[in-house]
């Protein structure tokens, strides 16, 4: 029982770090935003990724019907429309490995990153799984039809064929999304 104790306890500590730590690098912006794709946005000056989803590959294509089309690209013009040249508020946490700032984002006290998710032009990549779960149960977006996970469709179309492995941000937002 005792080793049990001072396991949860280790544990506990090393979460309370990782938050804090992750709370020190944190950084807030706002403004009008450009899109570069369907889960980046320039915004102050800063590429921002938007934490927690992933959204299609501009490249990428999906199948409705057996007929492709370019999702990479509807989801890009579905976050362009949202956004609408409104003033978008973001905090940013961290960086991850291309250097760009980690962010969740709102508009007009709405979470653009649920946003995506629940209209089905980006997946849950960690604490949007009931959006994406109302996404699939609509049929929207992306789930119309068939498609490659973000992720995998990287992996298939690497000209090394290797994974793209799940960064340091990444497992942190799904072990917290688990405590939601």
């Amino acid at each position: 029982m005792r080793n049990f104790l001072i396991t949860i306890t280790f544990f506990a500590m090393l979460f309370a770090i990782i938050v804090w730590l992750d709370n020190s690098n944190s950084k807030q912006f706002e403004g009008p935003a450009f899109v570069i794709d369907g889960d980046t946005i320039m915004l102050a000056g800063e590429k921002l990724r938007l934490m927690g989803i992933d959204a299609p590959e501009l490249a990428q294509s999906c199948t409705m019907n057996g007929v492709n089309w370019p999702c990479g690209q509807a989801s890009k013009r579905a976050l362009n429309e949202h956004i609408g040249g409104a003033v978008v508020s973001c905090l940013g946490q961290g960086h991850d490995k291309y250097g760009r700032w980690l962010a969740t984002c709102q508009m007009r006290g709405q979470s653009i990153n649920a946003w995506l998710v629940k209209s089905g032009w980006a997946v849950d990549y960690g604490g949007y799984a009931a959006e994406e779960g109302e996404a699939r149960r609509a049929e929207v977006g992306l789930w119309r039809g068939h498609f490659d996970y973000p992720q995998e469709w990287r992996r298939l179309h690497r000209s090394d064929a290797s994974a793209e492995p799940l960064d340091m941000q990444s497992w942190f937002n799904r072990i917290l999304a688990w405590f939601k």
